[in-house]
């Protein structure tokens, strides 16, 4: 059974859902970029046949550089392990009419773009047909937990796994988590005649989601602790647009959400310290969807199998 407060704000709701196996200003590796996205890459198309419904789009991503000090760090790095199979080695160029890049920029390979929203609605779909989704909000204080048992009103089980998002913080079985929500906003825009067969990103990315549509994001603010839109935020977002194109574009939409992300930036699953049957699956931050494919594996066998987890996310990291 799952439960699912429709009221209350999560971060999948607002998220652009790319997935992008380098990231940060530094053009690392994401953690575990090997793995992570084989298994992704095989996950989402496989629930997409399995259900009927299409909602995972794959499209290169080009990194611009902002000087030749960062491209020249970036052909000392290329020959590192790991990168070959996720980048083309030659510096690729885009449109200066369309795109201020006149440090070119690298190609990023297996990344694209998981429509959330369809991809939710294809779930909740899927999880009232085995009458397995309640919309209502779940009371902590309600839980009667034994060795054996967990009751919450009518129902019984083996088991129960809270998967708070960036509410996670008011669980009081899981509080004591250094969890560290992070604010962020993002714009929807039309720009007639720009890319839609790739992401662009330099401090700001470019998604493109059909219809001369794009997604601007995104905003970082670790102060701000509700879902709000804020004029800072679309003044930091839009200014960073104007000097990225060349093109005019039009703002039809603006969105705050907060990302659920962790004090050491990865997420946290394992059992609860002292209740055997009580566990937790979040902080999955901006990456949930790189993470989740191959981490929700890993965590069936955790439950089912007694399999370790990795230690880099098991809870027990934290003592």
């Amino acid at each position: 059974m799952v439960m699912d407060d429709v009221h209350k704000n999560i971060s999948s709701n607002v998220a652009a859902g790319i997935v992008n196996p380098i990231t940060g200003k530094r053009t690392t590796l994401t953690w575990n970029a090997a793995g992570l996205f084989d298994e992704l890459h095989k996950y989402y198309p496989a629930i997409e046949k399995e259900l009927g419904k299409e909602f995972f789009n794959t499209m290169p991503t080009y990194k611009l550089f902002e000087s030749i000090y960062e491209q020249n760090e970036w052909l000392n790095k290329q020959q590192v392990e790991g990168f070959e199979q996720f980048i083309e080695k030659d510096l690729a160029s885009l449109n200066s009419e369309i795109v201020n890049n006149p440090f070119g920029a690298l190609k990023i390979l297996k990344s694209g773009r998981l429509d959330l929203r369809e991809y939710l609605q294809t779930m909740h779909e899927f999880l009232r047909s085995l009458n397995s989704l309640k919309y209502e909000a779940f009371i902590y204080s309600q839980v009667q937990i034994t060795d054996e048992v967990i009751q919450y009103e009518d129902m019984k089980s083996q088991a129960i796994i809270f998967c708070d998002g960036p509410n996670a913080s008011h669980n009081p079985y899981f509080n004591y988590l250094p969890f560290k929500p992070v604010h962020g906003e993002m714009l929807e825009v039309e720009i007639p005649g720009f890319y839609e067969d790739r992401i662009i990103n330099k401090g700001i990315f470019i998604l493109p989601i059909g219809k001369m549509k794009f997604i601007v994001g995104s905003t970082y603010n670790w102060d701000e602790t509700k879902p709000m839109i804020t004029a800072k935020g679309r003044d930091e977002l839009e200014s960073k647009l104007k000097e990225l194109i060349n093109c005019k574009f039009t703002i039809t939409d603006h969105k705050a959400g907060i990302r659920p992300s962790t004090k050491d930036r990865r997420p946290y699953l394992g059992r609860h310290p002292k209740f055997k049957n009580i566990f937790v699956f979040g902080g999955f931050g901006s990456k949930g969807v790189s993470l989740v494919p191959l981490l929700s594996r890993q965590f069936t066998n955790y439950l089912l199998h007694d399999v370790e987890l990795p230690r880099e996310v098991d809870i027990c990291r934290v003592k």
